[in-house]
């Protein structure tokens, strides 16, 4: 999926580039259809990108609307779930990340600790095979949270990368003795890879 101008600036300050280009999902020209702004991801979408998952709320884009064959049931009218059902949370969320990135993922449950994100902080090699450091999570910004009841054992829905882009605020510093910083623009570390068997890898490796 190629980059969206609605990811080129802080979420919610659209420009005419948002408003008037093309759909980031179907390519539609946005000057010759309805278009909105998904409550998930925050972008400008075509009409007929409109998932249409809960319409009272505003619109979703299909690809942050649930699957077609999920079983909603916490909106209203719902009759609750039955005894061979349980509740999944599923969540859109700004990870703020220690390598530099805010990453905006879909994800069932909360938010993780720490993500792969990119081999900015370094990694190890191991026989050829390079697997860079994870990024820590700094702090996380909710952007939709529903709930949906699915038969026991559904496994978790793969965590999905919605977009990436460079964070934008300062670094800062804890107010407390011990607490971590957040990086900010800028990772807390930069490192290159450490070789575990002195082995090296694949220059197109990452």
């Amino acid at each position: 999926m190629r980059e969206h101008p609605c990811q080129r600036h802080r979420p919610g300050h659209h420009t005419d580039a948002c408003l008037t280009g093309r759909c980031g999902f179907c390519g539609t020209d946005l000057r010759t259809a309805a278009s909105g702004e998904c409550r998930a991801c925050l972008r400008i979408v075509c009409e007929a990108c409109d998932g249409g998952y809960q319409p009272d709320l505003g619109p979703i884009c299909r690809p942050c609307a649930p699957p077609r064959n999920s079983t909603a049931g916490t909106g209203p009218g719902s009759t609750g779930p039955s005894e061979d059902q349980e509740l999944h949370r599923l969540c859109v969320l700004d990870l703020a990340l220690s390598c530099g990135h805010l990453a905006t993922v879909a994800l069932t449950g909360w938010y993780p600790q720490v993500v792969a994100c990119c081999d900015r902080l370094g990694g190890t090699v191991l026989r050829g095979h390079y697997v860079p450091y994870a990024s820590h999570v700094d702090y996380v910004d909710l952007h939709c949270e529903r709930h949906e009841y699915r038969p026991n054992g559904t496994p978790r829905t793969p965590d999905r990368l919605i977009g990436r882009r460079p964070r934008t605020d300062d670094p800062h510093q804890p107010p407390y003795p011990g607490s971590q910083a957040s990086a900010g623009r800028y990772p807390a570390r930069v490192g290159a890879a450490w070789s575990l068997d002195g082995s090296a890898c694949a220059a197109d490796l990452r």
